[in-house]
């Protein structure tokens, strides 16, 4: 950490939401998992959270050379539902994608617990029943906190930056199934003010970008909700531990930018040099060609010239 960062951080009443321990310390924790569910219960709308249990981030695929997936927070619901949370601060080409490969893993998991069961039931081996299961899935579903926008189509309004996405008929838009829904927040695309924020979804999405910039409790965040959201985000509430983990969160997130960062630069650099040389070879040729043409037409001068002088 440089001298700059250190000493503005140093004046912050507040945490930046977006660094990892915050992210935990709000979404990933069972002291304060009611702040989880309010906030999922405020995306997700129709999905009615009333508790959620805490399962472990660590999923491995179908055989030990399956590539293991680590989710920031994953929980199941009391209807069954699978929830995975993430958070990525720096742009990912096909985070989209990303999310459908995040949701399979739930899904196989499923179905290697629908077998275990359908052994303990039948009171057999592995391999002594034929195993059936009616594939009867419970819903998936990634909410994902993105400090980018994506590519949209050219209708998309600039300033949306709340999506949803599920498996739909391209004519009628019937959905096929509600197992699996992808949720997006770009925060790329939320440029209110404080004085606009209207929603608490608005007021949520300004937190999550700007709560370690304020100093003290805004008036129209003065609600119970938030009050304790500004209580779990004072910096002077932790303890020496949470402190030092926080820092090193800082530290970690600071580095990953630099590391963007100077890639960005080399890329730029790169792409000037590569511009200037072809330049350069670009102008040779065109001198070349130029020269050749120009070669031409004076030779065609130089014979108009002698049949002009010869009496033609």
């Amino acid at each position: 950490m440089n001298a700059k960062q250190s000493k503005r951080r140093s004046g912050q009443k507040y945490a930046e939401l977006l660094c990892d321990f915050m992210f935990k310390r709000l979404f990933g924790s069972e002291a304060n998992k009611d702040v989880l569910i309010g906030f999922l219960n405020m995306i997700l709308e129709d999905a009615k959270i009333v508790d959620v249990d805490f399962i472990p981030t660590e999923h491995y695929g179908l055989t030990e050379q399956d590539r293991k997936a680590v989710f920031d927070i994953s929980c199941n619901c009391a209807d069954g539902r699978t929830l995975i949370i993430e958070m990525q601060k720096g742009y990912q080409e096909h985070f989209r994608k990303r999310a459908v490969y995040y949701t399979s893993y739930p899904i196989c998991e499923q179905g290697r617990l629908a077998k275990e069961d359908f052994i303990k039931e039948h009171q057999c081996k592995d391999d002594c029943a034929e195993f059936r299961w009616d594939f009867n899935l419970k819903p998936v579903t990634v909410v994902a906190i993105l400090n980018f926008m994506f590519d949209h189509d050219a209708s998309w309004p600039e300033d949306r930056y709340h999506s949803s996405y599920r498996l739909r008929e391209d004519c009628t838009n019937e959905i096929m199934t509600d197992v699996l829904r992808y949720v997006f927040l770009e925060l790329g695309r939320f440029r209110k003010r404080i004085w606009e924020l209207e929603t608490t979804f608005d007021k949520w999405m300004y937190l999550l970008g700007h709560m370690h910039e304020m100093v003290d409790i805004p008036e129209n965040f003065q609600t119970p909700e938030f009050k304790r959201l500004f209580i779990l985000a004072e910096i002077g509430n932790f303890t020496a531990s949470e402190l030092k983990e926080y820092e090193n969160s800082l530290k970690s997130m600071s580095d990953y930018y630099n590391i963007i960062d100077s890639a960005e630069k080399r890329a730029r650099e790169e792409g000037l040099l590569q511009g200037r040389l072809q330049g350069l070879a670009e102008g040779r040729a065109e001198g070349h060609a130029e020269g050749h043409a120009e070669g031409r037409e004076e030779g065609r001068r130089m014979v108009v010239q002698k049949l002009i002088a010869s009496g033609m």
